[in-house]
């Protein structure tokens, strides 16, 4: 039986002060979020093995918005393959149109340097698609998805992808909605996997999948291989492979392989 690759979180909130060490012992891939350039800043000279951490600047918080400074993001993401958390959010006591400066100017700077970007869209969906079909980017993963069939059917028409959780996955008829070509996993740790089995941690999406299995009749095995396969697929999108921690560019090296012998 072929090996396979460990799970994949494409988003969760880890603090910058754990370690390195204790993160390789969760036995998953992780893309963590980061709510502000201050607290990617933190985080930047790390040298993770299997963690990757994003530039954020979350709708939710907003110092975060206000500090917000186009020419730090540029430099910021010139080292950086992935971009989190970002996007909009209604319940922000920011206003959404203040938030959609900041998007818009983090999508103009998407849209000429691309990057794996987790995009944050509670409340505000259209909106959010919206922000992308003016600014059109490589690898944007909508994050948490709630859009109507609609929306989705236009998320998907915009090239976007898709990262699930387990909260997400409480709604399994809008999850078939998108293609298992466009399908991604996460955490959310520690907000989307409040329902999740013991133990609740970044990279401990086993109930995700095997909840993506039931809705795409598909084994866990598979799954697992096709978000690596999506993967792939995404980083090679946004040209980012060089970006990665080396053991995560292996990882992906062996996941194109094996797709190829599918």
């Amino acid at each position: 039986m072929t090996p396979q690759l460990p799970p994949l979180d494409l988003h969760a909130h880890i603090s910058p002060k754990t370690r390195p060490a204790d993160l390789e012992r969760l036995g998953a891939v992780v893309f963590a979020a980061t709510r502000s350039l201050d607290e990617y800043e933190s985080v930047r000279d790390r040298h993770d093995q299997v963690t990757i951490w994003g530039v954020g600047c979350h709708p939710g918080v907003v110092q975060a918005q206000w500090e917000f400074d186009a020419e730090r993001f540029v430099s910021l993401i010139a080292s950086a393959a992935f971009v989190s958390e970002i996007g909009l959010d209604r319940r922000s006591k920011l206003p959404l149109d203040e938030q959609e400066l900041v998007l818009s100017s983090i999508l103009g700077a998407l849209q000429r340097t691309p990057r794996i970007a987790s995009i944050h869209s509670s409340g505000a969906p259209g909106r959010v698609l919206d922000a992308l079909e003016r600014t059109p980017i490589r690898g944007a993963v909508l994050h948490w998805w709630r859009g109507d069939k609609a929306q989705t059917r236009r998320a998907i028409e915009l090239g976007c992808w898709f990262s699930i959780n387990a909260a997400g996955m409480n709604y399994p008829d809008d999850v078939a909605l998108i293609p298992p070509e466009r399908i991604l996993t996460e955490t959310d740790h520690p907000s989307g996997d409040r329902t999740s089995a013991v133990p609740r941690q970044p990279g401990a999406v086993a109930d995700v999948e095997k909840a993506l299995g039931e809705v795409y009749k598909i084994g866990v095995r598979a799954v697992r291989a096709q978000v690596w396969t999506n993967l792939v697929s995404l980083v090679d999108e946004t040209n980012v492979v060089g970006l990665l921690p080396a053991a995560v560019q292996r990882m992906i090296a062996f996941a194109r392989t094996n797709e190829a012998t599918r």
